[in-house]
């Protein structure tokens, strides 16, 4: 038995390790994503907003010239059925929007991913002793990863400040056998396992994001002295300018439509 619990502790070691490795791996890749869609937002993203936002008034001076022309036809203030449901049930709904992360500087980026590798290899739960020792590993885990995405060098330096352990505060020593030991370090490798499946089969779905497509069609254009963002932008703005004057036309017969009702 002896001999089968040394094997296992050398498996989950490795297993942790490679475990430590794939989620350290994952913050990058999604690191990657969000400072993209970022600048995706910052070029185009608002754009599409002001767009949609035209495109709108453009479709309530529709609605608002079919109700006067419907309303010259019957003499009454009508209002038609469409509009009476969504007066009653659809509620506009909040243009709210996540706010953004600054992208940091290249030197801040690498101590950033530097630093974190090195709190995740001292305090992944998976290198925990017992479950006092898991519970608080998860707790510091949660706010390395939150000060990662969140790209702050000054909270990952804060947690690098924490100490490794806290053997014996708090809590009395746990003593097993060979045998339950043999069947928690089992249930942990499995644990691991299932884990590193699922962080494998997230990252070969980051190609099938739309983000990560358009990203990497930016970094082709690039490549061929094309600013691909640029030029959506430049598209986007055309509609812009042309759902405007669309807008304004609408409006002067609305406004048309008003003044030969009054007369």
């Amino acid at each position: 038995m002896r001999e089968q619990l040394e094997q296992l502790r050398n498996e989950l070691e490795k297993l942790q390790t490679k475990l430590i490795d794939l989620e350290a791996d994952y913050a990058d890749h999604m690191a990657e994503i969000r400072v993209f869609e970022y600048e995706y937002e910052r070029r185009v993203g608002y754009l599409i907003d002001k767009l949609e936002a035209v495109e709108e008034e453009v479709r309530e001076y529709n609605e608002r010239i079919q109700r006067l022309r419907k309303k010259d036809i019957y003499q009454h203030g009508y209002v038609p059925v469409d509009e009476q449901f969504r007066r009653a049930w659809k509620a506009p709904a909040p243009g709210e929007r996540v706010p953004q992360r600054q992208p940091v500087s290249a030197a801040t980026e690498k101590e950033i991913k530097k630093l974190y590798r090195q709190l995740a290899r001292r305090f992944h739960p998976d290198l925990a002793t017992d479950e006092f020792d898991h519970a608080r590993r998860t707790q510091i885990m949660a706010s390395i990863n939150d000060a990662y995405a969140a790209r702050s060098l000054s909270e990952l330096q804060a947690l690098a400040r924490q100490p490794d352990s806290v053997a014996g505060i708090g809590r009395d020593e746990i003593v097993q056998t060979t045998r339950q030991m043999i069947i928690a370090l089992i249930t942990e490798i499995g644990r691991c396992q299932n884990r590193i499946r699922e962080l494998e089969n997230e990252m070969r779905s980051f190609p099938n994001r739309p983000s990560v497509q358009l990203s990497l069609e930016v970094r082709w254009a690039r490549r061929e002295g094309r600013d691909l963002l640029r030029e959506m932008a430049a598209e986007v703005e055309k509609k812009i300018e042309r759902k405007t004057a669309e807008r304004e036309m609408l409006r002067a017969q609305f406004d048309q439509l008003k003044r030969s009702e009054g007369s």
